[in-house]
């Protein structure tokens, strides 16, 4: 096996790692946590579609990573906007 495959299966791991600490952060009583635990885990599992895609070959797979980066990051600023305390 090459060492960039094996490199993509510990990443995936990593990931998936990642994804489980951060619902579990996002369990916390605050709405911000909430927040942060969600965007999380929109931008690893785009992380994962992306080297899904490269390993076995399949290019929608981007374009779908890629819009719920946009769409997840756009979602978090308009909420954290509305969600925001009064300015004086």
């Amino acid at each position: 096996m090459d060492i960039l495959l094996i490199s993509k299966y510990i990443v995936l791991i990593a990931l998936i790692i990642m994804m489980l600490v951060s619902l579990r952060a996002s369990a916390y009583k605050s709405t911000s946590m909430g927040l942060l635990g969600s965007s999380v885990v929109v931008n690893a599992f785009a992380i994962a579609l992306l080297i899904v895609g490269g390993l076995y070959n399949i290019q929608f797979y981007r374009d779908i990573s890629l819009a719920l980066i946009f769409f997840g990051f756009v979602g978090t600023i308009a909420f954290a906007v509305t969600l925001g305390g009064d300015d004086e």
